[in-house]
């Protein structure tokens, strides 16, 4: 277990990539990425079932465990996020969530979504010069540079996090894992203020490399796609049908699989699907089946589907995130909570 002081250490690290006035070089870069494709690659089966291949598999299966569990929505580009919920108290003894997650009192998981930011105002702005300069043949701008450190900063913390804690820090997989912008494989090109997708793939081709681009494919390939725990599921998007437990686990076989938890809209799931995939998984169900996702923005805290089996979190002009007790009863007033309001920081 670390230290106060390598504690210390470790968030300041976090911090100087939210604070740098230049990208990570390549090499850089490429070090954090290629650790954590290897603890992606060793992750425990005990929580991480095998697939086929023998390799980790997409579902996270911790059932068993009573640990308290903070569900962290879309990140977009926030690097802030991560910070100040590493520096918010946590429990009755007044240590921080970073503290926790060393002693292993606490788990995160994330739902995905790493990159791209999202909000109105700054955010659309800085698209917007970019993609004008962009359609110009200019890819390297100054806007674009300053989005590209706010999402790589962001995803540095994201893998330093899962380097350092393995079996309490997880990030999903959701529909913007995608640096190729690929079309296919469970996976669509992504645009909304601009072609951000596409916009990010050739940014990375030109200032860093395209072994630098798949590099980060290959990070994005081994995550996993489903959490599990006693009584509530997490997925990036709502699930949009039943799928077995042999499916999720050999997820990466199945392109429809992948499209059903990152991609499904409002009103594109099958109905109960919330409750019959949480059966074929845990093979019960308890009084209160919950299942928790971002993907689709909420105006406040959360939004209620599946007649309250599925609560979307993700509220892009907030920092809220969902703390819970396994086997215990959620109040969803009380257990979704801003970062900001407790900060130290």
């Amino acid at each position: 277990m670390q230290t106060d002081e390598e504690l210390d250490s470790f968030y300041e690290r976090l911090v100087s990539y939210r604070n740098a006035d230049s990208l990570p070089t390549e090499e850089a870069f490429s070090v954090v990425v290629n650790d954590v494709i290897s603890v992606l690659e060793s992750e425990d089966s005990s929580y991480r079932p095998s697939d086929d291949e023998e390799m980790p598999g997409g579902l996270l299966d911790f059932k068993d465990s009573d640990i308290p569990v903070i569900l962290v929505p879309d990140l977009h580009a926030r690097p802030d996020f991560l910070l100040h919920l590493l520096k918010n108290g946590f429990g009755e003894d007044g240590e921080t969530v970073l503290s926790a997650l060393a002693k292993g009192h606490v788990m995160i998981v994330c739902v995905g979504d790493g990159v791209h930011t999202e909000q109105m105002g700054d955010d659309f702005e800085r698209w917007k010069e970019s993609y004008g300069v962009w359609l110009e043949g200019t890819i390297d701008s100054p806007s674009m540079r300053k989005e590209m450190q706010l999402g790589i900063s962001t995803m540095l913390a994201v893998m330093e996090l899962k380097i350092a804690f393995p079996r309490n820090f997880h990030f999903l997989k959701g529909n913007h894992e995608n640096v190729l912008n690929m079309e296919g494989d469970g996976d669509h090109g992504f645009r909304k203020f601009a072609l951000e997708g596409q916009m990010v793939r050739e940014f990375i081709e030109t200032v860093y490399s395209d072994a630098m681009l798949h590099l980060i494919h290959c990070f994005e390939l081994r995550l996993p796609i489903v959490a599990l725990f006693k009584n509530f599921g997490v997925s990036h998007a709502e699930p949009a049908r039943v799928y077995s437990r042999e499916q999720i686990i050999n997820y990466h076989d199945d392109d429809e699989l992948i499209l059903a938890f990152t991609w499904t809209g409002n009103g594109e799931a099958e109905e109960d699907s919330v409750s019959g995939i949480y059966k074929a998984l845990i093979d019960s169900e308890p009084d209160r089946v919950l299942w928790f996702g971002g993907h689709r923005p909420v105006p406040e805290r959360y939004l209620l589907r599946q007649d309250g089996h599925y609560v979307q979190f993700h509220n892009p002009y907030a920092m809220n995130v969902v703390v819970l007790c396994p086997g215990d009863d959620f109040d969803l007033e009380a257990g979704i909570v801003s970062v900001i309001e407790e900060s130290s920081e």
